[in-house]
C-alpha cells in the first residue's frame, strides 16, 4: 500500500461493540424485545475510527490517547494491530471507553461504559516528551475530541504550541461549547447542532450559519470551519470564501462515526498535497459512502475514488453536440449562471427547472466571464469547483463552462425545448429567447444571494 505524509490522530479512544440479532417475542419479565444473539464484533470507535479510516484510505496514522488496563484495552491494541495502525496509547486510571449497541434489525439500545479520564502529571511528561521527539514527522494533525477527558485543556495547548512552532496544520472535530481553546486551529469540523452550541442560538438558515461561523473564526482566530449539516451537505467558510457543497444523495443507513470519516479524509486529502477545497469535495462524498454502511465503518480509497470519477457531470458544449440526437424524444430544459455560492435560491430554481422536462442543462460562466462580468474579486469559488457543486444536485443532469458573457452560443448547440432565467425579467428579454420554443421566467427565492453570503462572512454581520 502506497504511504503518503504521516497523520497524527488525538483523542478520545472508544470500543464500538456490536451485538446483532432477531426479536421474536417480548419478554414475559418486562414489556421490552428478546433478543436471540446471532453475532457480534468489535471495530475501533472515536479517535479510533479516524485512524481506522485513514488506513483505509491509504493514509499513515499514528493514533495517540488513553485506555484502561482492562480487556476491551487489549481488543483495541489488537484491532490496531491487525490494521496496520500504530499506537501511543497511555494507560489511565478509568476503564477504556466502550460503547456496545444491540442491533435487531435497527438499533434497539446502546450501552456506555466510560468514565472521563483524568490526566496524572506522569502521563502530561509521556505525552510531552512523545511529541518533542516525533511531532515533527507528521505533516497534519487530527484531533478527535469526544468530551471525555483525553482532549485536556492542557493537552491541546501542548500540541498547538508545537503545532505552530512547527506549522503543522491542526484539524479539530469538537464537542465542547467553548471553542477557546482550539484557536489558531487550521480547520474546525462542528456539525449544526455544535455550531448552534458555541454561539447558544438556534440557526435558521444558511444564512445564519454562515454568520455564526464567520463569527467564531475571527473570535477565535481559526483559519477555517467546515459546518457538516446532515443532508444539507456541508459549508466551509474560509478567508474571503464561502462554499455551499450539497450532500451527496443517497440511502442512509446509519450516521454512526460519519463525522469520524469526514475528519479522516480531510487529513488524508492534506497530507497528500490537495487543496482544502478538493479535501472538502472528497470528504463529502467520503460522508455519503459511509452513511450507505450499518454500524461503525469507513470508505476505501478505492471506493472513493471511484464515486469522485462518477459524480462529475461536467462536459464539454462539443461532446453535448455529439450526444444530443440521443435525447431528441425528451423535453430539454437550459439555465446559466454565475452559480458562484450554491445557495438555497439556485437550489429552488434549478429543481423548479429541472420539473419542466426530463433533461436539466446548466450552463456556468467561467472564471474569466465572472471576472468581467461581477468584477476583480469574482468569482468567490472557481469553475471546476462551481461546477463539481452543480453536480451534485440530483435534478442536475449536465453541467457546461461557457467563456462567452451570454450563453447564447451554448443555446444554439443545445437546442432547448425551454429556456429558463431567474428574474424578474421580461421573457423576450432573455439572450436565446427567439431560438426557442419556450421561454420561463422563475422568482428568486428572497434573503439568498451570493452578495449577500459572502458578505456574511464577516465578524460583524452576527449579531447574537
Amino acid at each position: 500500500m502506497e504511504e503518503f505524509g504521516r497523520i497524527l490522530v488525538f483523542g478520545d479512544v472508544m470500543l464500538d461493540k456490536y451485538v446483532s440479532g432477531s426479536v421474536n417475542r417480548v419478554s414475559p419479565e418486562a414489556p421490552v424485545p428478546v433478543v436471540k444473539v446471532e453475532k457480534e464484533w468489535e471495530v475501533l470507535g472515536g479517535a479510533g475510527n479516524v485512524a481506522s479510516n485513514i488506513r483505509a484510505l491509504g493514509g499513515n496514522p499514528i493514533l495517540v490517547g488513553m485506555i484502561g488496563n482492562d480487556e476491551d484495552s487489549h481488543s483495541i491494541r489488537e484491532l490496531c494491530l491487525n490494521q496496520n495502525v500504530e499506537t501511543f496509547l497511555l494507560v489511565g486510571n478509568q476503564p477504556t471507553i466502550s460503547k456496545t449497541r444491540v442491533i435487531a434489525g435497527q438499533q434497539i439500545v446502546r450501552l456506555d461504559r466510560e468514565d472521563n479520564f483524568v490526566w496524572e502529571d506522569s502521563q502530561v511528561n509521556q505525552l510531552n516528551d512523545f511529541l518533542d521527539h516525533n511531532l515533527a514527522k507528521f505533516s497534519v494533525v487530527l484531533i478527535s475530541d469526544y468530551g471525555k477527558g483525553t482532549v485536556s485543556d492542557d493537552a491541546l495547548f501542548a500540541l498547538f504550541e508545537r503545532c505552530e512552532a512547527l506549522s503543522i496544520r491542526v484539524i479539530v472535530d469538537p464537542k465542547r461549547q467553548d471553542w477557546s481553546n482550539y484557536s489558531g486551529a487550521f480547520l474546525l469540523t462542528p456539525n449544526t447542532k455544535e455550531l448552534q452550541q458555541a454561539v447558544n442560538k438556534s440557526l435558521k438558515d444558511e444564512n445564519e450559519i454562515v454568520a455564526a461561523a464567520a463569527l467564531l473564526k475571527h473570535k477565535f482566530g481559526l483559519k477555517n470551519i467546515l459546518v457538516t449539516q446532515s443532508d444539507r451537505g456541508m459549508t466551509l467558510i474560509g478567508k474571503d470564501k464561502v462554499l455551499i457543497v450539497p450532500a451527496m444523495a443517497q440511502e442512509v443507513f446509519d450516521v454512526s462515526g460519519a463525522g469520524d470519516t469526514v475528519l479522516a479524509t480531510i487529513g488524508v486529502m492534506l497530507s497528500e498535497g490537495k487543496t482544502l477545497t478538493q479535501s472538502v469535495f472528497a470528504a463529502n462524498i467520503a460522508a455519503g459512502l459511509v452513511v450507505n454502511k450499518r454500524g461503525t465503518a469507513s470508505v476505501g480509497r478505492k471506493e472513493l475514488e471511484t464515486k469522485l470519477s462518477q459524480v462529475s457531470k461536467l462536459i464539454s458544449n462539443s461532446s453535448f453536440a455529439t450526444i444530443r440526437d440521443q435525447y431528441h424524444n425528451q423535453r430539454i430544459v437550459f439555465t446559466n449562471g454565475c452559480f458562484d455560492i450554491l445557495h438555497e435560491g439556485h437550489r429552488v430554481l434549478l429543481q423548479s427547472a429541472r420539473s419542466l422536462g426530463d433533461i436539466l442543462v446548466v450552463g456556468v460562466n467561467s472564471d474569466s466571464s465572472v471576472a468581467r462580468l461581477k468584477g476583480e474579486t469574482r468569482p468567490i469559488n472557481r469553475q471546476e469547483e462551481r461546477a463539481l457543486v452543480l453536480s451534485l444536485l440530483p435534478y442536475v443532469d449536465f453541467v457546461i463552462i461557457f467563456e462567452e458573457d451570454t450563453p447564447l452560443d451554448l443555446i444554439k448547440v443545445i437546442k432547448p425545448n425551454t429556456l429558463v432565467k431567474g428574474g424578474d425579467y421580461d421573457s423576450k428579454q432573455v439572450v436565446g429567447a427567439y431560438l426557442v420554443p419556450e421561454v420561463v421566467i422563475i422568482n428568486l427565492l428572497q434573503g439568498h444571494s451570493t452578495t449577500f453570503l459572502s458578505s456574511m462572512n464577516t465578524p460583524n454581520s452576527y449579531k447574537s
